[in-house]
């Protein structure tokens, strides 16, 4: 008989979920089977599988040794790449941290998820930050793997909200689609800015060359974008602007910014390149407030530093590095 303790990690999971992770190599129907048997027990209480587990709670397999071994033994979890991650980027900000959330500051240069390059990336990175402390451990990646919540481009700096729970990960997803968490950028643009206030517009996708098309109106295929600017300084050639984000399409505000004639200084793909000589889009995720009113982070505002090669940008376009903030 095995005794498997429900980890802060594992918590607020179904407890069918659990068993499949936990034995990946038993089919469903033989684990309802032993559910209904009493096999399988929850707290030393007949279970049918659909209860929320809490952390705390112990789940009981009676089954020998042997069997327990054959059906635990699914596909052995590669950590090697989220190792590599870790030693590679070596330590970054981790702007806040809880038992079920986490949140970095991301690099410019880094993806935030692995694409087609094949290159490491932050989540890849947040594994093996977890792995290395001690957080979680290799056997309990089978049953809950942390994961990144939202996306930043590469050459984008800035927050990325990360869950370590599978109760930080419903949270997170819940705020980012419910619109409960105001996130804001910072952007260095082309020009004096005098279009301050929200502008909506539509967009389709250029799917050939990865970049966002404005349409006049509504047509088939377009998505509606919404995006705050307030000027916090300004001058002929350049402007900081502060960036609320009400929607979440890739590119939407490089691309707003340069429809609107401000492309952001560094911007390759909308029109800013070799401005100021940047060596990437000037554009950092600078903080997020959490609206949820039904949850202990209701309030909480998270802000990530300025990184120095937009400080420095800053200074070539204004001549002093303190920032209006």
């Amino acid at each position: 008989m095995k005794e498997i303790p429900v980890t802060n990690e594992s918590a607020g999971q179904r407890l069918d979920k659990f068993l499949k992770r936990l034995l990946p190599s038993c089919p469903g129907s033989l684990l309802y089977k032993q559910l209904r048997k009493k096999n399988i027990t929850l707290n030393g209480s007949k279970a049918d599988g659909h209860e929320l587990l809490c952390a705390g709670d112990v789940v009981s397999v009676f089954f020998s040794d042997e069997t327990y071994d054959k059906f635990s033994k699914g596909e052995k979890t590669d950590t090697s790449r989220y190792n590599k991650a870790f030693e590679e980027f070596g330590n970054l900000d981790a702007v806040y941290s809880d038992r079920n959330i986490l949140i970095f500051n991301k690099p410019a240069g880094i993806l935030s998820q692995s694409d087609a390059s094949g290159d490491l990336s932050i989540n890849d990175y947040l594994i093996g930050y977890l792995l290395s402390s001690g957080d979680i451990r290799e056997d309990e990646l089978s049953s809950f793997r942390p994961s990144i919540c939202n996306r930043l481009d590469r050459n984008t700096s800035g927050l990325i909200l990360c869950s370590r729970s599978l109760l930080g990960a419903r949270f997170l997803n819940k705020i980012l689609s419910e619109k409960e968490a105001e996130k804001y950028y910072l952007a260095l643009v082309k020009g004096r800015f005098t279009k301050e206030g929200i502008h909506t517009s539509h967009v389709k996708k250029d799917e050939k060359n990865n970049r966002l098309l404005f349409t006049d109106k509504a047509v088939e295929g377009s998505t509606e974008i919404k995006t705050g600017f307030e000027v916090l300084c300004s001058a002929d050639e350049a402007s900081l602007l502060k960036v609320r984000l009400f929607t979440g399409k890739s590119h939407q505000i490089r691309a707003h910014l340069s429809h609107l004639g401000h492309p952001i200084i560094g911007d390759p793909k909308y029109g800013g390149k070799g401005l100021y000589n940047a060596s990437r889009q000037m554009l950092h995720a600078f903080e997020i407030r959490v609206t949820d009113v039904n949850s202990g982070y209701n309030g909480k505002c998270f802000k990530a530093p300025v990184p120095e090669d937009m400080i420095k940008v800053y200074a070539k376009a204004f001549g002093s590095e303190e920032m209006p903030l």
